[in-house]
């Protein structure tokens, strides 16, 4: 009987402690599974985050690199580029049979010393406005001798250019010579309807020849160019100011420009053919 009551004394003492160890046990793994839990709800958070930063970073545009190394580059690579168009450009503009020049000795000079041997040379040494419509000096096959514009109805021409004027500054009404001018454009645009027409201003002449001449002189070939940029407009052709390309500072052809103050020396010749390319 003690024995009985012995065990079930102990059973009594061991039961608590079972329940107890085994709370302890379901308390130690609940609050793990719990941690756990806690552990991957903030890591899903953070992945979330995450995720939002990546796609707010890929449509970002890029920030482009821009120092000054980086500039200096770029522009000497686009000033590169610029002269490549600009030479391929000059490549392609042709002065062959569909292009004709009129002029006096300054242009019988261009043409000898640029090589402009398949152009029309209409050139004559003391050419005027009024001469380039009458003057029977360009030689036929045959050996006789037809106007400009005769000899022009047999040609198909694309690009007709004209300067004249110097020797027209002595003359005493200039409008005079404007009205000559304006004749001679119609007259071409008669023969040659399709042909582009480029006016050209009078070069202006040495420093030492323009304070020596009372015909010839800067002053008078400035009065007579702003005559023929506005008698241009006036006739739809364009005015190219050839002279800006080759005078000086003060607006003067250099002295090294001419030999007799006048006419144009090779290397400026030469300048004066590439304005015309850039300028077609």
């Amino acid at each position: 009987m003690k024995r009985k009551h012995k065990k079930n004394k102990l059973m009594m003492t061991i039961i608590p402690i079972v329940v107890i160890c085994i709370s302890g046990i379901l308390w130690n793994n609940w609050t793990q599974n719990a941690k756990q839990k806690e552990e991957v709800k903030k890591e899903e958070m953070q992945n979330q985050q995450y995720n939002v930063i990546s796609e707010s970073i890929e449509k970002t545009e890029p920030v482009e690199n821009t120092d000054s190394s980086t500039i200096e580059n770029t522009m000497v690579l686009e000033e590169q580029q610029d002269q490549q168009q600009e030479q391929s450009q000059n490549q392609q503009v042709v002065f062959d049979e569909h292009v004709a020049f009129i002029g006096d000795s300054r242009t019988q000079g261009f043409i000898m010393y640029t090589n402009l041997k398949d152009v029309i040379d209409y050139s004559y040494v003391g050419l005027a406005v009024d001469t380039a419509i009458t003057k029977p000096f360009v030689k036929t096959d045959d050996g006789n001798k037809i106007t400009i514009l005769e000899d022009m109805k047999s040609r198909e021409l694309e690009r007709v250019y004209i300067m004249l004027g110097i020797n027209e500054l002595g003359w005493a009404y200039p409008e005079v010579f404007r009205e000559k001018y304006c004749e001679l454009i119609d007259k071409i645009r008669e023969v040659q309807p399709n042909c582009k027409i480029y006016v050209q201003s009078i070069i202006p002449v040495t420093s030492e020849k323009s304070e020596n001449d009372a015909i010839y002189n800067n002053t008078n070939i400035n009065n007579y160019n702003h005559l023929i940029e506005d008698m241009a407009k006036s006739e739809n052709a364009t005015f190219l100011n050839v002279g800006s390309i080759l005078v000086d500072r003060t607006g003067n052809l250099p002295k090294e420009a001419s030999t007799d103050g006048i006419h144009i020396k090779k290397d400026y010749c030469l300048q004066w053919l590439e304005y015309l390319k850039q300028n077609v």
